[in-house]
């Protein structure tokens, strides 16, 4: 085969061999610069990849816990747990759940850096705010419970006394029962049962009258519920000077305390027992007949206890009540 007919891929060249070795020499010297330079630096975050060969066979890695590098968690544990009681290291004083220092020594029982005290409820009475934080302690604490501050009165100034506790007055009830006692008197000035006189008549107001002994003016041949109902009505005043005192006892103090209460207990069984005296004796025991003869003998005074006996029933259970 002639040289003209060669096929170009046997690599043949028309150039001298010289020339042919000089340019194998800047290839290869090229190809060992490129082998040699570093690689292109590659963004931030981006996973090394492998060469483009084995792209088909190579896994992504699995992203490193931030929780196994050692970081700096966002919230701090507190020292002391918050839902119980904070025991001091110094004087051993138990303390409220959630706050800084001793309330007795001044010790800080949270470590610095910790959360701050939980929130406390609104201002009440007895409380002395603190100085350098504002915080409200309860009277007579040494150290204020969030910034430690000392609360005791210097040398010489008095410690100021926990304002006392306005006292709740009484008046729905004392006001009942004052106007079930001014019942009370009208109806020991009017005609009563068993003779039409007053009783005010009968004890005092007649030269002859029994006075203060009451028990010596029952009617004679009366029966057994008829000495009971002029029992209960004649010592009336007893029982009007009692609810004056109650009705007082209550405008000064609103809860009745254990002597008002057993008075109130009285005031309630007298009314409830001249009210129902007054329907057995004179409703029920009367002249009988039609509706107008039994109001016709209806004595004026036993009307007005019955009234006054309710309205006095009415305030001692509301006083009760309120105790």
């Amino acid at each position: 085969m002639h040289d003209d007919e060669r096929d170009p891929r046997d690599g043949g060249s028309d150039q001298p061999p010289d020339e042919q070795a000089e340019e194998s020499a800047k290839e290869g010297a090229e190809e060992s610069a490129e082998q040699a330079a570093p690689p292109p630096p590659r963004p931030p975050g981006e996973v090394a990849g492998p060469p483009p060969s084995d792209a088909e066979a190579w896994v992504a890695p699995t992203p490193a816990d931030p929780g196994a590098s050692g970081a700096i968690p966002a919230h701090s544990v507190p020292a002391t747990p918050l839902g119980e009681g904070t025991r001091c290291s110094r004087c051993g004083t138990e303390n409220r759940p959630g706050i800084a220092f001793c309330s007795s020594c001044g010790q800080r029982l949270i470590e610095a850096g910790g959360p701050p005290a939980v929130e406390r409820p609104a201002v009440l009475d007895g409380t002395a705010a603190c100085p350098r934080c504002g915080t409200h302690n309860r009277a007579g604490v040494a150290f204020c419970q969030n910034c430690g501050a000392n609360l005791r009165p210097a040398e010489g100034e008095p410690e100021t006394p926990a304002p006392r506790r306005a006292v709740s007055r009484a008046v729905l009830g004392p006001v009942v029962l004052l106007i079930g006692a001014a019942g009370m008197l009208t109806a020991w000035l009017l005609p009563f049962a068993f003779g039409g006189a007053s009783l005010w008549d009968r004890s005092f107001g007649d030269p002859g009258g029994y006075g203060a002994a009451f028990w010596t003016g029952y009617p004679a041949g009366g029966s057994l519920v008829e000495s009971a109902y002029f029992g209960l009505a004649a010592p009336v005043p007893i029982l009007l000077a009692l609810l004056v005192l109650l009705a007082g006892a209550g405008v000064m103090r609103a809860a009745p305390g254990r002597i008002q209460r057993a008075g109130l207990m009285v005031t309630l069984l007298w009314a409830l027992g001249l009210a129902a005296m007054f329907v057995v004796v004179e409703l029920l025991g009367g002249p009988g007949g039609d509706l107008v003869d039994i109001l016709r003998a209806l004595s004026p005074a036993g009307i007005i206890l019955l009234l006054a006996g309710l309205i006095v029933v009415i305030g001692s259970a509301t006083r009760l009540w309120r105790g």
